[in-house]
């Protein structure tokens, strides 16, 4: 695990709230800091929103705005996280190789049309959150539940290709073809897996990819194109649109990156066998 700081634009007073944080391991993410003014976006994989200092405004087109403390959104659901100036808040990504869609819902109390909110363990995320010295594991562990491997694995190894691939020089049909499956049968249980697209999977992968490489001092542009965007614009309206700001506006939050290890599920084991 190592820490490292993204540049900040000027220096905080004394005074001020904690720095923001954010640890990164693949499968997952974690931002604990002062709100964001997010436009609207949709996520590659499930994300649980805690307002740390109070409740906030989940909306989603077609509905009425809600006022809650938690919430659970799933992938691909265009939604804006409002809340007021300077309060903090917590977001947790999470793909299916950390945690099941399912276990996600689980630990919500209420189901919406769209989504969950009233996460069971609200106070205690709370109180974690608002510790002298916030644990990013166990805030994550808390939020989503326990690393999870009850996935097909043929995806499980599907999973580790695409993470040792991450600029994409195999696309679907290759990578169908190493479990023996036709694309489209292969897309449809990459789906059902996984709960989002295989495009979309693939993206989260590559900002996950360049998030690692420009926190131990690669630039975006850079750090982008080792992860296969077509351009920095492709990056930059990529992250625009998954995560509601920019990718330079995160950076000059001047956050403390922590860089988790990875889990078992992404060791160096062959991943080119086939499924038995």
């Amino acid at each position: 695990m190592a820490h490292v700081a993204l540049p900040e634009t000027c220096a905080r007073p004394d005074s001020s709230p904690p720095e923001p944080l954010l640890w990164i391991s693949p499968g997952r993410a974690t931002y604990l800091g002062p709100s964001l003014e997010l436009a609207p976006h949709s996520t590659s994989v499930h994300c649980v929103i805690v307002g740390v200092d109070g409740p906030f405004t989940l909306r989603v087109e077609g509905a009425p705005d809600l006022v809650t403390r938690s919430a659970l959104v799933p992938p691909r659901l265009v939604h804006q996280v409002i809340s007021p100036p300077g309060s903090r808040i917590l977001f947790c990504y999470s793909d299916v190789t950390v945690t099941l869609g399912r276990d996600h819902a689980s630990r919500m109390a209420l189901q919406q049309e769209l989504f969950w909110t009233d996460h069971r363990d609200e106070a205690a995320l709370v109180r974690l959150c608002r510790g002298p010295v916030p644990d990013g594991d166990a805030i994550a562990t808390l939020a989503t539940g326990p690393r999870h491997r009850d996935v097909d694995p043929r995806i499980v190894r599907t999973v580790r290709r695409i993470h040792t691939d991450v600029s994409g020089r195999r696309n679907a049909t290759d990578l169908a073809r190493a479990e023996h499956l036709s694309t489209s049968h292969f897309l449809r249980l990459f789906g059902r897996e996984t709960g989002t697209s295989f495009r979309r999977y693939r993206l989260w992968v590559r900002m996950l990819h360049v998030a690692r490489s420009f926190s131990e001092g690669t630039d975006f542009t850079s750090a982008a194109m080792s992860a296969g965007f077509a351009s920095p614009s492709h990056f930059s309206d990529s992250f625009l649109r998954m995560f509601g700001l920019t990718a330079t506006a995160l950076a000059a939050t001047g956050a403390d990156v922590v860089l988790e290890d990875a889990p078992a599920a992404y060791d160096n084991r062959d991943a080119s066998s086939s499924a038995r």
